[in-house]
């Protein structure tokens, strides 16, 4: 029999720094038994390891467990103890729960029952409980497939213990929810036992595992099978194998889920996850469900799969208008943007990133679906103008990092569409979802660094693509001005490449603001800036490249005797967002790009320059990140090379500072003034 768990510690690196260094000094032991907070958890009206926490998780535990009753069902209860400590804290009280509910009652649900709360407050040197009433507690659909169990704990106010209980029914055992061992408060104790039969076969990982405490034993849970074969359908009892496991984590710091830069921060917390490897209810009947990603790519690719696989085989449902637009004469791109027209013309993306697909034909009757909905059409429409296209899955990076060792269908939340270009011998990507077709240009959720091309052409090692790297994005900015009296009047001429081309189509306000290039620069400054001969060339067939150009004139800073110009006219940098004292979570940049600018200034007769900024190299170490200001006077002219680089788009904790430094250092830069003097 394959052993039933296969432990993994495996984190990619670059999670690492996200983990406390160390666990926070212990200042308090709650009284794990739910229902009887202790008196020092009463009283305790502040927590030294974190004086900015406005509540902290006395504990959190959870128990999963696996019943059996004509059928397997996962049973998840949870347990929650919050002491609040300030004003602020008071919000915890309101309690929010979402579950599986899909309308379509022919699928699996989940329900939330048992639901149960109250708070405690020292009065008079006496410990009052409210319990919560049952009018506290509602059950709201989201949308077609969630609902939210709500619930607000009674009397809550600075120094009050909450705690609650619930617990959720599921339909879908093969899923076991990632449990969290850290949260956005500071966490005393958190503790999960999950109790799994041998007939299931988890891959479980550990985020964080020198924080995580495991404990196993081997255990039965009890089932009942109602014969139906008997009369009366006889019901038979027996027992199943199983192992319990413990995890356990103590004195967690709050991890921050409102940090600017981070794509998931969830990605980022100490946690446990599940993912089913396979079944084995039998000593021989082992049956995978996803060994290896082959084994994932097979489950989708089936005919079989109703909801994935079968729309691979789709007939254009819009063949008449493909029929019409098609022309022999057209090149490689022009049939990919051609197709996509023809969808955006019939079909609307209803704002939901999915990978599945239900009931296709109706949402073409609608007009209006899921980017996998549209993607699924438009493959059939690409299949209609002789192209290759294949779907290419991924973990959006809002939902989190796709495992890339342990294979997952789980994990998996959407997809894109690669098209193969047969002369160059290589893939363009694009999604339905984008407003305009700018191959190789995604949408930044879809941007990630780990996607699988579902393309029967690839091997296994050339299937991982980066469709983050697909685009260089850079922008190119040259000024020509000169002074005349007391103004700055020249023409600045902007060439913008990748996701920065696609930024200005995408933005409305853009398209009618001249400084499009440098949205910082539209504070203060724009009072003083006049635009005149605005241009915009766009490339045909090629999104991804935008030429502005303008004219404009600048009202310059002067005294009766001095002018004070800033040779950059245009600054790339004004505000500094790096403004916390420390950082937990890495920052992540949207994507790497480059920023150059060349500025030609005139100088006016009858002034000298007193004093020009420093050029200036300033680069974070190991090069993430450079920046060089290079300025000189030749005659009566000032020339400035200014180039941004930010090479890469993720940078660890511990490098925070130095970001923050470094950012204050080119806005310095980006600020810095030449001084003429009268002569």
């Amino acid at each position: 029999m394959r052993k039933v768990f296969i432990l993994c510690a495996f984190l990619l690196q670059y999670l690492l720094p996200a983990y406390p260094q160390q666990a926070t000094t212990v200042t308090i032991e709650p009284n794990l038994k739910y229902g009887k907070p202790s008196k020092e958890e009463l009283s305790l009206s502040s927590y030294p390891p974190d004086t900015t926490a406005t509540a902290i998780y006395l504990f959190h535990q959870g128990q999963s467990d696996f019943i059996y009753h004509d059928g397997f069902q996962l049973v998840t209860e949870h347990w929650v103890r919050i002491k609040i400590l300030k004003p602020q804290g008071v919000s915890y009280a309101n309690v929010s729960v979402p579950y599986y509910s899909p309308t379509d009652k022919d699928e699996g649900q989940e329900r939330a029952s048992e639901i149960e709360g109250c708070s405690y407050n020292m009065e008079n040197g006496k410990c009052i409980k409210t319990p919560m009433k049952r009018e506290s507690i509602s059950f709201e659909r989201i949308n077609n497939l969630y609902k939210m169990l709500k619930f607000s704990l009674p009397a809550v106010k600075e120094g009050t213990i909450i705690e609650y209980h619930y617990k959720l029914y599921s339909d879908y055992f093969s899923h076991i929810d990632n449990w969290m061992m850290q949260e956005e408060l500071p966490m005393l104790y958190n503790q999960y036992k999950i109790t799994i039969p041998h007939v299931f076969i988890y891959n479980i990982e550990l985020r964080g595992k020198d924080y995580i405490q495991i404990k196993q034993k081997g255990s039965s849970i009890h089932a009942t099978e109602r014969d139906g074969s008997s009369a009366g359908g006889v019901s038979k009892d027996f027992t199943v194998s199983a192992q319990e496991t413990i995890f356990t984590s103590r004195n967690l710091p709050a991890i921050r889920q409102d940090e600017s830069y981070c794509w998931c921060p969830e990605d980022y917390k100490i946690q446990v996850s599940f993912d089913l490897q396979g079944t084995q209810f039998s000593p021989n009947e082992y049956k995978p469900y996803s060994q290896k990603w082959e084994d994932v790519d097979h489950q989708l690719l089936k005919p079989e799969n109703t909801q994935f696989g079968k729309y691979l085989s789709l007939t254009n449902p819009f063949r008449p208008e493909t029929k019409q637009a098609y022309n022999s004469e057209m090149n490689f791109e022009k049939k990919i943007i051609c197709a996509f027209q023809i969808l955006k013309k019939k079909m609307a993306w209803n704002g939901r990133y999915q990978l599945y697909s239900k009931e296709l034909e109706k949402v073409i009757k609608k007009g209006s679906g899921s980017n996998a909905d549209l993607n699924f059409i438009l493959i059939s429409i690409l299949k209609d103008f002789g192209l290759e296209a294949y779907p290419v899955v991924m973990s959006r990076r809002s939902s989190g990092i796709l495992p890339y060792n342990f294979p997952s269908l789980q994990k998996l939340n959407t997809f894109i569409v690669a098209v193969y270009d047969i002369t160059k011998q290589k893939y363009v990507f694009l999604d339905s979802s984008m407003a305009i077709p700018a191959l190789n240009i995604l949408p930044l959720d879809l941007a990630v660094n780990k996607a699988r091309i579902l393309s029967p052409k690839e091997k296994e090692e050339k299937k991982w693509v980066n469709v983050m790297a697909l685009s260089d994005n850079k922008s190119f900015m040259k000024i020509d001005a000169r002074i005349e009296g007391n103004q700055v009047k020249g023409h600045r001429s902007t060439v913008l490449y990748g996701q920065e081309a696609i930024k200005y189509q995408t933005n409305e306000k853009h398209k009618q603001d001249s400084l499009v290039s440098n949205p910082e620069s539209n504070g203060d400054q724009k009072e003083k800036l006049t635009v005149t001969n605005l241009k915009v060339k766009k490339q045909e067939n090629n999104y991804a490249l935008i030429e502005e150009e303008f004219d404009f004139v600048l009202q310059a800073d002067r005294t009766d005797d001095h002018l004070y110009i800033n040779p950059m006219i245009f600054p790339q940098l004004k505000n500094n967002p790096f403004i916390q004292t420390e950082r937990v979570l890495p920052i992540e940049f949207p994507y790497p790009y480059k920023f150059t600018m060349l500025s030609t200034l005139t100088l006016p007769d009858g002034y000298e320059v007193e004093e020009l900024p420093q050029s200036q190299t300033i680069r974070s170490e190991e090069n993430g990140l450079q920046c060089k200001y290079m300025i000189q006077q030749q005659g009566n002219t000032i020339l400035l090379n200014y180039v941004f680089h930010l090479k890469r788009y993720i940078f660890l904790s511990e490098q925070y500072k130095q970001l923050q430094e470094l950012w204050t250092k080119v806005i310095e830069k980006n600020n810095s003034l030449i001084v003429l003097k009268k002569i």
